[in-house]
């Protein structure tokens, strides 16, 4: 996909938000916890997995926004962006294992871990404006799996993380023996 300004990065975060939490809510405790497979996460260590994520995002973006601020970068006047985690045919990238600081330790409740990621969409919602007012794009972070990613990348990991993760949820209820 093509992202040609923060709109298209924002739509893209709004639409993965409300797909990802659609599919997460409204379900049992039977449901959250059904593990598939022995080394399957659950639907609850899913959204624990995304509300870790997120958070680390939201610092991530602030930093990477502060240093652009600093700098005194120029506002841009559009982005030229491709996918982050998919392939230029459109496929996901192979999956990568979690670094162990965004696994799921469990003991969080589904609500606990809702509310994080709520937050997490509320405060880079805040910082839009920001994003906006500077040239951040020569301000990079490392991501442990696909390298250095500016801002506007990293948005557009969080919205394909999203997605990725929302398969996953969908995968866990498909599995046979899934808690009516």
């Amino acid at each position: 996909m093509h992202y040609a300004s923060l709109d298209d990065l924002y739509a893209l975060l709004a639409r993965e938000h409300v797909s990802f939490t659609a599919a997460a809510a409204n379900l049992n405790e039977a449901q959250t916890q059904f593990r598939p497979a022995p080394d399957h996460w659950t639907i609850a260590e899913i959204v624990e997995h995304i509300a870790i994520v997120n958070s680390g995002f939201v610092r991530i973006g602030y930093k990477l926004i502060k240093q652009a601020e600093a700098a005194g970068a120029p506002p841009l006047a559009g982005l030229d962006l491709q996918s982050v985690l998919l392939t230029g045919d459109g496929r996901p990238l192979p999956k990568f294992k979690a670094p162990d600081a965004v696994k799921p330790q469990g003991g969080q409740s589904l609500a606990d871990s809702f509310a994080k990621i709520e937050q997490a969409h509320a405060d880079i919602q805040g910082a839009r404006a920001r994003l906006a007012a500077s040239d951040c794009s020569q301000c990079t972070f490392p991501h442990p799996a696909v390298g250095q990613l500016n801002p506007y990348q990293w948005l557009i990991v969080w919205g394909e993380h999203l997605a990725r993760h929302r398969g996953q949820l969908e995968a866990v209820k498909a599995a046979p023996g899934y808690p009516a």
